[in-house]
């Protein structure tokens, strides 16, 4: 799976995933309406496909022959699909819808996206309350995570921040 920014100039994210169970290459897109257009089994819609293509053949080539294996596969076999996925309700989120496709996709549709439960029955409002919780829960594991070296720093302000506001809180009641 690859997140990839397209349109141009790039503008729009979306994630490509090459999906060795089901033989596909899939295009993962949050914006409604926008389908993979396919031709004679080629992606006719982004140019960038063929260079991206190239890269993630060249790749599990490499991954192979390093671990000593024979391909199980032709990438020339494989097919393109758009499944069907949650949509954005405005043009600001799709980076939000992106990383939660990279974390949650399992590759068919019946894939539970626990993100997106039961999205296409909230009201707009509702959707952009909770694209703003996945906003901030994305926020914090990036800012909390054992990879990031000032994760000592960002926990420290954030506790000095909070004990500032609570004392605020105490002297204003």
């Amino acid at each position: 799976m690859t997140p990839a920014l397209i349109g141009n100039p790039g503008s729009h994210y979306v994630c490509f995933v090459v999906n060795f169970k089901s033989c596909t290459f899939q295009f993962l897109n949050s914006i409604n309406g926008e389908r993979f257009l396919v031709k004679s089994g080629e992606p006719t819609t982004y140019k960038m496909f063929d260079v991206w293509f190239k890269e993630v053949e060249a790749f599990v080539i490499e991954l192979y022959k390093h671990s000593k294996l024979a391909i199980p596969f032709d990438f020339s076999k494989f097919k393109w699909e758009t499944p069907k996925m949650p949509s954005q309700p405005d043009k600001d989120n799709c980076g939000v819808f992106c990383m939660k496709f990279l974390a949650e996709w399992e590759g068919d549709s019946k894939t539970s996206m626990d993100s997106f439960k039961n999205w296409n029955k909230l009201k707009k409002q509702d959707k952009v309350a909770k694209l703003m919780d996945l906003r901030i829960e994305i926020c914090s594991t990036l800012l909390t995570h054992s990879s990031n070296s000032k994760v000592e720093y960002v926990v420290n302000q954030a506790a000095s921040y909070y004990e500032e506001m609570a004392q605020k809180l105490q002297h204003d009641v």
